[in-house]
């Protein structure tokens, strides 16, 4: 779907401004978030696709909200659509300050190693093998669509073209099961943004229904 989540590449919001040696959580709570995150994915704790969630957010909530209070949010709706826990007991247990003690036992593994393998572990760079309708050098123009439900594919792309530079495998696309062919494809970034882009170029992968 689109929506305020989408922001990438939109007017209006000002430059970014990188923090110097910024730390990777500025408050203890934002570390906590995203263990709990790790956590419910693993033992299936949560209902659905994180990024679905957070973009269920309402927009005036999701400006107003830093990066890791929308990753609490997302959780909170997980929790909540799964059964895990409902939202009057995540409030109160908020309220209360509580924090239940992690157990460890032999039917549970030892979360931080869980964590810290989730983390660790090699992630794949290609898909299963597909057939695909483009090949390394094809060159290839984004549609013009705006979908209903979650998708992997920003705004400010559709209508631009580009060229393809790899082809990497099949990939199932957000909310499927079956792999469809996904292609790395560079823009120029005055084909984006204008005869006043920044030179230089933006490589992003795709998958093959956004393309034309």
């Amino acid at each position: 779907m689109d929506g305020i989540h989408d922001m990438g590449g939109m007017h209006g919001f000002g430059p970014v401004e990188p923090e110097a040696d910024e730390p990777v959580f500025h408050e203890p709570w934002e570390g906590r978030a995203f263990g709990l995150s790790l956590v419910a994915e693993a033992f299936e704790l949560g209902r659905g696709p994180g990024r679905a969630h957070t973009e269920a957010i309402p927009p005036e909530t999701y400006l107003a909200s830093s990066y890791y209070e929308r990753w609490a949010l997302t959780l909170e709706a997980r929790l909540v659509a799964k059964g895990t826990l409902t939202a009057a007991e995540i409030d109160a247990r908020a309220a209360a300050g509580e924090v239940e003690p992690v157990r460890s036992d032999d039917s549970r593994p030892d979360l931080v190693a869980m964590v810290a393998g989730f983390l660790n572990s090699p992630q794949p760079t290609s898909g299963v093998p597909v057939e695909g309708r483009f090949a390394v050098g094809d060159p290839v123009t984004v549609r013009r669509m705006a979908p209903a439900r979650h998708h992997r594919c920003p705004r400010y792309l559709r209508g631009a073209t580009g060229t393809v530079t790899r082809a990497a495998g099949g990939w199932p696309a957000a909310g499927e099961d079956r792999p469809e062919a996904v292609y790395t494809v560079r823009f120029a970034n005055a084909d984006l943004w204008g005869d006043d882009a920044e030179p230089g170029t933006l490589t992003i992968d795709l998958w093959e229904r956004y393309l034309a």
